[in-house]
């Protein structure tokens, strides 16, 4: 018996070195002007968690999912080296900023750069449109006092590293007069665009900034990837995604979302959407998921 475990003991420590071998030979061979994006779903909830990353550039993080989800948001920053040089916040929903919540008041040796998010109306503003909406993480989110936090709005360039950043929608006076909704419509759609390819973020806007969007950004929404809007539930509208006609496009969604037989949600519908457009789908079915921005 004691045998036995030995060789189990010997035959796990392999692997384990025979794993961090091959990451560390990953990080000397991954191209310099080649991006890694990758979904993850830790957990059977739907929530928002992706990583930007190339070993010789840097570490961009985009939302983080629950507080509940910060121990494997961790693990995941850890996994890349331990800094995080931009933290995009779409907005300031528990599904979304949850993590960085519990992560940026106690790092734990994390070192967090740049934090951009969205202007927001104000947690009283919110509820007033949606009594039934949730503020309270967008509450500790104010109260972190984040001092490296600065703003964006629709219309703004940003440039990271050799990344092109385009900001298409973030709360402005359009959302205010449009929506009843202000956290999710007001939430940050963005695109980012590497030199061939390109990803195009949709947070959690939804369908009454559809027609909006659409006539004022028009062609420039088309990309190769696509985070579909609101998780893929509700969100925006059919006409929306046939003008980004994705190659890939992520569901932020667990599979009792993603393949609901209740009525309730609208998911399977948007898959068969997408799917008939030609777009290959990828959920938290099958997460963690990745492709390389080129």
């Amino acid at each position: 018996m004691k045998k036995r475990y030995l060789i189990c003991m010997a035959v796990l420590l392999i692997c384990l070195l025979a794993a961090v071998v091959l990451y560390k030979k990953w990080d000397r061979l991954f191209p310099e002007d080649k991006w890694e994006i990758t979904q993850y779903g830790p957990r059977d909830i739907n929530s928002s968690f992706y990583t930007i990353y190339n070993p010789s550039r840097g570490l961009i993080l985009i939302d983080g999912g629950w507080k509940e989800d910060a121990q494997y948001v961790r693990d995941i920053i850890n996994l890349h080296g331990g800094k995080v040089d931009v933290w995009i916040i779409s907005h300031a929903h528990q599904d979304h900023v949850g993590a960085f919540n519990e992560i940026y008041p106690d790092p734990q040796g994390i070192k967090i750069g740049k934090v951009y998010t969205v202007d927001m109306a104000s947690p009283q503003e919110c509820l007033d449109v949606a009594p039934w909406d949730s503020v309270d993480a967008y509450r500790e989110f104010l109260d972190l006092k984040v001092k490296n936090l600065e703003y964006v709005s629709a219309g703004d360039e940003l440039e990271l590293f050799d990344l092109k950043f385009t900001i298409y929608n973030a709360y402005d006076d359009s959302v205010a007069v449009l929506s009843r909704d202000y956290l999710n419509d007001g939430s940050m759609m963005f695109e980012v665009e590497g030199k061939e390819t390109s990803f195009l973020f949709c947070s959690d806007v939804g369908v009454a900034m559809s027609e909006y969007l659409l006539g004022k950004w028009g062609e420039d929404l088309a990309a190769d990837y696509l985070q579909m809007g609101h998780h893929g539930y509700g969100g925006l509208e059919d006409d929306f995604y046939q003008k980004v006609n994705p190659r890939i496009s992520f569901f932020d969604a667990p599979d009792w979302l993603v393949r609901d037989t209740t009525g309730r949600y609208d998911t399977p519908e948007h898959v068969r959407l997408m799917e008939g457009m030609g777009s290959e789908v990828r959920s938290f079915c099958s997460a963690p998921n990745g492709i390389v921005l080129e």
